[in-house]
């Protein structure tokens, strides 16, 4: 059960290397994030197994294995100043925004460049991918290159994490995006 607002306190040896979902990369960080970030799916603690987060259910996927669709929740809503529902575009440009070079994101590349048109090298700043659509508000679908198993367990990542375009393409758009100092 999720409560709204409050002070969550954290005591720790080490920092987090980024507070924007896009360019975190140390657990810890993930760790961290998860209170406030929610990502597609999740691993509850003494797990060893994804359960849904932002997603209404577990992926579907094609016979072929080749594409990937996720429905998401309904109703879930951000924070002032932006105060309107998650859709299906916030993940899609997540994503998306993980491949830029303004992030930097460690591990874009290891996990997501199996998806149709995701860049050989890092755009300056955040570009569509073809290969990840939606067709609804509530529905993100994912085209792969080639069957790939792991990427449905990458949907765990932080980068799965929902990111208003409209609010944080200003941010992104510049040399190293700030937007972590402005959620």
């Amino acid at each position: 059960q999720r409560k709204r607002g409050g002070t969550l306190d954290i005591l720790a040896a080490g920092d987090v290397d980024y507070m924007d979902p896009g360019q975190a990369y140390y657990s810890f960080s993930f760790q961290v994030l998860k209170p406030v970030h929610r990502a597609l799916y999740t691993v509850p603690a003494n797990a060893f197994n994804a359960v849904p987060d932002l997603a209404a259910g577990a992926p579907r996927v094609s016979g072929n294995g080749k594409t990937i669709t996720v429905r998401i929740k309904r109703g879930i809503r951000y924070s002032p100043p932006l105060s309107r529902e998650v859709v299906a575009a916030d993940v899609k440009y997540a994503i998306e925004r993980a491949f830029a070079a303004s992030l930097a994101n460690s591990y874009a590349y290891a996990y997501f460049a199996v998806i149709k048109g995701s860049p050989a090298k890092p755009p300056k700043t955040p570009k569509p991918i073809s290969g990840i659509t939606t067709p609804d508000k509530y529905t993100v679908v994912f085209k792969l290159k080639e069957v790939q198993g792991a990427f449905t367990d990458a949907l765990v990542m932080p980068i799965t994490a929902p990111v208003p375009k409209d609010y944080a393409a200003k941010y992104d758009n510049k040399t190293t995006s700030d937007y972590a100092f402005h959620q």
